[in-house]
C-alpha cells in the first residue's frame, strides 16, 4: 500500500504570506490616529500665524493634512478655529489662502502676496 502524500514540514505547512493576506484583510479601513501637540500662544492672530507656519513646513509630509488645521483656546478646546480656506477648486485643487479670506480663493501653488507672508 502506498502511503498518503505529505508535503514536506509535516502536514501543517504555513501558506505564503500573500496567501494569508488574500485570506485576512479586511475591507475596513486601518484605523488612523490623530497627534493633537499643544502649543502655547499669547494671542489669536500669533496662533493663526504659527498654525499657518508650522502646516505648510510640515506639508510634504504625507500623513499631514494641512487643510485640518484648526485653533483652539485652552480652556475650549472643542471650539475650533480653521486656519486655512481650504475650498475645492474649479480644477479639484484647494484654495491656500487664510479661512474667511477677502477676495477670490487662489490653489495652494498660485503666486500670490497672501501666501508668500503666511496670510
Amino acid at each position: 500500500m502506498i502511503p498518503p502524500y505529505e508535503p514536506p514540514g509535516g502536514i501543517f505547512v504555513p501558506l505564503p504570506r500573500a496567501a494569508v493576506l488574500a485570506f485576512t484583510e479586511s475591507t475596513e479601513p486601518p484605523p488612523r490616529y490623530v497627534i493633537h501637540l499643544p502649543v502655547a500662544v499669547p494671542d489669536l492672530g500669533r496662533a493663526l500665524d504659527l498654525a499657518r507656519t508650522l502646516a505648510r513646513s510640515l506639508a510634504s509630509t504625507p500623513q499631514v493634512d494641512v487643510a485640518g488645521t484648526t485653533v483652539s483656546a485652552e480652556d475650549a478646546q472643542h471650539v475650533r478655529q480653521w486656519v486655512f480656506c481650504d475650498r475645492i477648486m474649479p480644477d479639484r485643487r484647494r484654495c491656500a489662502r487664510e479661512a474667511d479670506h477677502v477676495g477670490a480663493c487662489l490653489p495652494n501653488d498660485s503666486p500670490d502676496k497672501d501666501l508668500q507672508s503666511g496670510r
